[in-house]
């Protein structure tokens, strides 16, 4: 026999044609072929492990099935199931049971080890099974396997499970990506690239950054080495370009809020060279994390994952206008401390932008180096966004949604470019003024955007600004956070105070 193979993705709409492209893309011949039926997940993952220790293909029954045997030119047929099979001239035909073919399977590997799955097959037949192929050191046989006479068990399927299963390093060259909501396919996929140095993992095409662990499975394998087999996803090269990437945001994950448990991210706010703008500037960043950690603990009492977070003023509102922005940029030195402690330790960092006369891109585009780096997000600060003939503090500064757009794009396309895992882009606003046209900010995957309520005052008047500023937004794209003052607040609202607003904060900060 001789194996070929390409890495183009193989989805013809149809389970069992699937079946013949990979053996006819593969096996330019075969002495064996296998060919089992997929009503019976128990009789097909037999057939599966039988193809693979003999070294051939398994089919499904089709209405070209026999031309491909015929192609194949096999010395032995081997069938599990009731069904005729055309063989060519001069091959053997030889009909198994599911223990049958397990053991003939045994038979050919040389191997002792056996694993026993439930008789009526879940997840573990089909994680159990791929994992026999792929080792090679066992079989894997039903508690109670049924003849080819008796009605197949009805399969009770974990797509999840099947997901977590298979995500498992393993030394490959190529990896085959199979909707794990489609067990056949990935058990004729896994007969099948085993001889080609491929391995199987299954995916959930609906949410295929939802499980990380398949972005550690994929390490070390080449972009171009990665296709999909059975329907192919919606999924954009940025979403295959996180998993391989494999790096993970603060917390887990490649979703800023999370997947399983949702997370909520709990900010000190400030600026790392003072005191004077807010507690993360009061200490050191080791002693903010330190600090930090009984809000964090407060946090998670609703089931959140509480995040810590440093939200640093990468720019400030400034008086003078030597620059002609009354805008002072922070060097990238004087923050790199705070955001190198913060990715050793978990934490996610803002870089909150402050740019008087300047433009938010232009200011941005300053900090595009950290910006880089996955555990780095951005805040817009339109309170301190000048016209050109204004001065801070004499008015309440506003932006218009057109120009946060054009940030969206800008961070959504660095995170794109470089196969970056999602990033947070946070608007700050206390007057409904304060972002213009605020129904067309734009919605792109590779951003999650949050609007942070973060005015200052009694409680009952924060919380009617809340009130005010979110109503109606139950459908928009965008989350809530919101933000307490230790000395300007009267009095500071009280983590359950705060995390029993309705919608829930997933942003919260403290100044």
């Amino acid at each position: 026999m001789r194996f070929t193979g390409s890495d183009e993705n193989v989805s013809t709409g149809d389970r069992a044609t699937d079946a013949l492209y990979l053996s006819g893309e593969i096996f330019v011949c075969s002495d064996e072929v296998v060919v089992a039926p997929p009503s019976d997940l128990n009789a097909l993952a037999a057939g599966a492990q039988l193809a693979a220790a003999l070294g051939g293909p398994v089919l499904l029954p089709h209405h070209q099935l026999a031309a491909e045997i015929g192609r194949l030119k096999p010395n032995h047929v081997h069938i599990i199931g009731d069904y005729e099979v055309i063989p060519p001239p001069g091959a053997e035909v030889h009909r198994h049971t599911v223990a049958e073919a397990v053991e003939r399977a045994r038979l050919a590997l040389g191997v002792a080890g056996e694993t026993r799955t439930p008789a009526t097959p879940d997840a573990s037949t089909i994680v159990e099974t791929v994992r026999a192929i792929l080792s090679g050191d066992s079989v894997v046989l039903p508690q109670s396997s049924p003849t080819s006479t008796t009605a197949p068990a009805a399969p009770v399927i974990s797509a999840a499970d099947i997901v977590s299963g298979l995500a498992q390093p393993a030394e490959a060259s190529a990896a085959w990506l199979v909707d794990a909501s489609d067990p056949v396919t990935v058990l004729t996929a896994a007969a099948t690239a085993h001889v080609v140095d491929a391995r199987v993992l299954a995916i959930d095409p609906t949410d295929i950054l939802g499980y990380p662990e398949v972005g550690v499975a994929l390490q070390g394998i080449p972009a171009d080495a990665i296709r999909f087999v059975g329907a192919v996803p919606d999924t954009s090269d940025w979403e295959l370009a996180v998993l391989q990437n494999g790096v993970q945001l603060p917390g887990g994950g490649f979703s800023i809020l999370g997947d399983d448990r949702p997370k909520r991210y709990v900010a000190f706010y400030g600026h790392p060279s003072t005191s004077a703008l807010g507690v993360l500037g009061e200490q050191g960043p080791q002693a903010t994390l330190d600090r930090m950690q009984p809000f964090l603990n407060d946090y998670e009492a609703d089931g959140y994952q509480a995040i810590a977070t440093f939200e640093m003023m990468a720019s400030v509102a400034s008086a003078d206008a030597s620059d002609g922005d009354y805008s002072s940029e922070t060097p990238i030195d004087t923050l790199r401390p705070w955001i190198d402690l913060a990715g050793e330790q978990g934490a996610y960092v803002i870089l909150d932008l402050q740019p008087g006369r300047d433009d938010f891109l232009t200011q941005a585009k300053q900090y595009e180096e950290l910006l880089l780096l996955p555990h780095v997000g951005l805040a817009l600060d339109p309170e301190w966004r000048l016209k050109p003939d204004e001065v801070h503090l004499e008015q309440i500064g506003r932006v218009e949604a057109t120009e946060v757009n054009t940030v969206v794009d800008w961070l959504a396309d660095l995170v794109r470019d470089n196969g970056l895992p999602q990033k947070m882009i946070l608007v700050h606003q206390f007057r409904e003024f304060m972002i213009q046209d605020r129904e067309i900010l734009k919605e792109r995957p590779e951003l999650q955007m949050v609007i942070q309520m973060d005015g200052q005052g009694p409680i009952p008047t924060k919380d009617n600004t809340w009130a005010v500023l979110t109503s109606g937004t139950e459908d928009d794209h965008w989350k809530w956070g919101w933000k307490n003052f230790f000395d300007e607040d009267s009095p500071t609202p009280t983590p359950e105070h705060t995390m029993g607003k309705e919608p829930v904060p997933v942003f919260v900060s403290y100044q």
